[in-house]
């Protein structure tokens, strides 16, 4: 048997191989290309019939109503206790919070008026002081040398004054005794020419033309002398005017003078601090040998001491937000403290301030303290206990009501059915029917609700004669 016998009886393992391989990739093409595709539109097709699927089924169209949350009366009402509520004016617990004592309304502060260095200091903290009394003084050697100064100058010329206007007196009398002068001249020269018109009244030459001449040269000269005793008149007024018109101005510059002299005695009692009223040292800012100084950066740069009134006092309390809409001017709050543990102080709310602490989430009040205790000091930890309107006879009728402030569930009363129930608009969007346990409070044509809600939850308005639990609805806008 030759080789080729021999190797012609097996199989060629070489073609053998591709022959496999290629019957192999003809399998694979047997399966249809197309199958991919489909198979993902219909993956998305059921992905999207899962969750969008049921806007595609038919439902009711129905109105719906939001569930209303507020708060109870009280936060709305005026906290004044009416003559039927509680003796104290109190009404319900709402909340409590924290605060610290401070001065009512404000602290005040007693500061320099003027620059310089503190001399003595006669107050210290905590030290009670009346009005008027002397806190501390600064160095005034030199406000006492500037008002000594403004004083001599002003005695100076007042003595100028008095020494100018001696001369006027004077000279009024010169004026009057001129006047009469011109007077007499003036009588004698009417003597004259009455005397000068008899001689030329005589005839028979009896009389001479000399003595005639004479007596009319008299009259004449006379005249002339008339004349000159009047001229002197204007001449001592006008002498009389001006020393009037210097005292005037000296007066003047007196003025002028009198207010240096002022703002110099003003200059030296400011160098003397005073209490401008009764009241506590708070806090101490002088001390001998300390400058003060006006018109600085420092804002206690003048300031010697602040003072407080522990008559007036007030506590600022950190509301919660989440019990500020529970606050309103006048509510009674109630005030505790360590220091007092046996003593309750009332308090009335005064002020809500305008914004809220955003570290701290809450809401400044100030609460002023009625009749205060003389030990209470301002940053004093307090509690304050904050009351509702006291119940009235109608109030205590309602058992179900809310004065406390807290959240209550309203709706509208077209919501309910006949036998005090509603339909609800589930999360599924289906109506389902709830009973409800039901309030006595209204407000504007809502009811209060007390179970059976939840807040925010959809109720469904009438028509509800064709609404069965579990029917799909769609909420018309």
């Amino acid at each position: 048997m030759s080789l080729s016998d021999l190797t012609s009886n097996f199989p060629d393992s070489g073609s053998t191989g591709a022959d496999q391989f290629k019957s192999k990739r003809r399998k694979r093409r047997e399966i249809p290309t197309w199958l991919l595709p489909v198979v993902l539109i219909v993956g998305f097709v059921a992905v999207f019939l899962l969750l969008f699927g049921q806007r595609f089924l038919p439902a009711h169209p129905v109105k719906v109503a939001t569930v209303l949350t507020v708060r109870s009366s009280t936060a709305e009402a005026k906290f004044s206790a009416p003559a039927t509520g509680k003796a104290d004016g109190k009404g319900e617990l709402l909340f409590q919070a924290s605060g610290w004592v401070e001065p009512d309304p404000y602290v005040i502060e007693v500061p320099v008026l003027v620059n310089g260095i503190v001399d003595t200091v006669s107050v210290l903290e905590g030290e009670t002081v009346t009005k008027g009394q002397v806190l501390a003084t600064l160095v005034d050697d030199d406000a006492k040398l500037n008002y000594d100064e403004a004083t001599q100058e002003l005695g100076t010329l007042q003595a100028q004054i008095d020494a100018h206007c001696h001369q006027i007196p004077a000279l009024e009398a010169k004026v009057d005794g001129l006047k009469k002068s011109v007077e007499a001249e003036q009588a004698r020269l009417s003597e004259m020419q009455d005397q000068y018109q008899r001689l030329k009244s005589l005839s028979g030459g009896s009389i001479s033309e000399q003595q005639i001449i004479s007596a009319k040269l008299k009259a004449q000269a006379q005249e002339a002398e008339v004349e000159k005793a009047k001229s002197m008149i204007p001449e001592t007024e006008a002498a009389l005017e001006i020393v009037r018109l210097e005292r005037d101005a000296m007066e003047s510059r007196l003025s002028g003078i009198e207010i240096k002299q002022a703002r110099a005695k003003l200059a030296l009692d400011r160098h003397t601090i005073r209490s401008p009223m009764d009241g506590i040292i708070l806090n101490l800012y002088a001390a001998p040998g300390k400058k003060r100084m006006v018109n600085m950066d420092d804002p206690k740069s003048a300031v010697i001491v602040e003072l407080f009134d522990p008559a007036k006092l007030q506590a600022r309390i950190d509301v919660p937000l989440s019990e500020a809409a529970l606050i309103a001017v006048g509510q009674p709050v109630e005030l505790t403290t360590d220091l007092l543990p046996n003593v309750t102080l009332n308090g009335t709310v005064t002020r809500i301030t305008g914004q809220a602490d955003i570290q701290r989430n809450t809401l400044q009040v100030k609460v002023t303290i009625n009749e205060p205790d003389e030990r209470l000091r301002p940053e004093m930890l307090v509690r304050g206990r904050f009351f509702g309107r006291p119940q009235t006879e109608t109030d205590s009728a309602k058992p179900d009501s809310t004065a406390g402030g807290r959240l209550t569930l309203f709706i509208p009363e077209n919501a309910l059915t006949d036998d005090q129930s509603a339909w609800v608009v589930t999360s599924e969007n289906q109506a389902e029917k709830r009973e409800l346990q039901l309030g006595r409070e209204v407000r504007e044509d809502h009811i209060q609700v007390l179970e059976g809600l939840r807040s925010g939850e959809q109720v469904i308005l009438p028509p509800h004669n064709e609404l069965k639990p579990g029917l799909r609805v769609r909420i018309e806008k």
